[in-house]
């Protein structure tokens, strides 16, 4: 949520009033960001001979593509704005591991389009020696495909190629080294953010939230999910976050945990559980430094039904494409 600290601390922004299109500088808020980290962990592959596995890198790669984004009134002269967002993102992940020839696994391709209502709101504190504070919000609603690529049997028992797989009615476990692993998905987000002891001068805040979220997977339109798949995989996900951020100095520290859960699956799997604690200097422009703990079903595709205790240590980009233009004036945007 580097992003909101940098609105509330006078970074981005325009002044035109009304209904505007934004098509030179996007406001980002509650998108995925971008991963690049090395862990000491292991993990599981059925049927891999080397399993388990070392890792040597993995990385996810969000760039998130703004269309141009509808704003209504501004924060800067308004003290409150709402933005209309059309977003693509290519989220890609990779995963390489640490055995001859320093392979990569079949890649997770989680293409997605966000629809987003972002509002945010300005509240002065009644006493005229205290400090602001901010709220914001927001709704996406994403459709998405979620594949790894491959065209092998989805379980281990079955020979062919999918869908042509035999026997037809294959059983567990999974074909983890090439099996077929293919979703679209409807996703519904809430997010909710607090910022508090906002010192525009210091370039200091604090920063509290949460989120929610619901997830379908859908059979319909190409790569939808197969029968089969829909068993073990499950219906969807359900989950929840909260995160806590200061910014001292135009320096930020973020912690942050979320947990997840499936639902509709044979045999019923467990929650996945994720603590993440990252520093964003003011001089990385965008990009910092994360330690991430992992504990529950691998996310990494058709290894879901694999149990991971995973360390994660490593680079994380909070970059948005576009110009940063400056405020026209000393002071920054909401506090003019």
């Amino acid at each position: 949520m580097g992003a909101l600290l940098s609105v509330l601390l006078g970074w981005g922004g325009a002044q035109a009033k009304g209904l505007q299109v934004e098509d030179d500088l996007p406001t980002p808020l509650f998108l995925d960001r971008t991963y690049l980290f090395v862990s000491p962990s292991r993990i599981h592959r059925q049927g891999d001979p080397n399993s388990p596995l070392p890792l040597v890198l993995e990385g996810q790669f969000a760039p998130n593509l703004f269309l141009p984004q509808l704003k209504l009134d501004d924060f800067k002269e308004d003290g409150r704005e709402t933005l209309f967002s059309a977003v693509f993102t290519p989220n890609i992940r990779l995963r390489m591991v640490n055995t001859p020839s320093k392979p990569i696994l079949p890649p997770s391709y989680l293409l997605k389009l966000t629809l987003q209502v972002a509002h945010l709101r300005l509240f002065q504190n009644p006493d005229k020696e205290g400090l602001p504070r901010v709220w914001a919000w927001g709704l996406n609603v994403i459709a998405g495909h979620y594949s790894n690529g491959e065209d092998g049997c989805f379980f281990a028992n079955q020979k062919g190629t999918d869908p042509n797989c035999e026997p037809a009615e294959g059983t567990l476990p999974l074909n983890e080294i090439t099996g077929s692993f293919s979703t679209n998905l409807l996703r519904f987000e809430l997010h909710s953010r607090l910022g508090f002891a906002v010192d525009v001068h210091q370039l200091s805040a604090w920063l509290v939230g949460a989120n929610v979220f619901y997830e379908l997977n859908s059979s319909i339109g190409p790569g939808g999910m197969s029968p089969e798949q829909r068993y073990v995989y499950g219906d969807g996900h359900w989950g929840f976050g909260l995160l806590g951020e200061r910014m001292v100095n135009g320096h930020r520290f973020r912690l942050e945990g979320s947990y997840s859960h499936p639902f509709g699956e044979t045999p019923a799997q467990g929650g996945t559980l994720s603590v993440e604690a990252a520093a964003n200097p003011r001089w990385g422009a965008g990009f910092g430094v994360f330690a991430r703990y992992v504990r529950g079903q691998d996310y990494y595709n058709i290894l879901f039904l694999e149990h991971i205790n995973l360390w994660q240590f490593g680079l994380v980009f909070d970059l948005n494409p576009g110009a940063r233009l400056k405020a026209d004036s000393d002071r920054p945007p909401g506090f003019q």
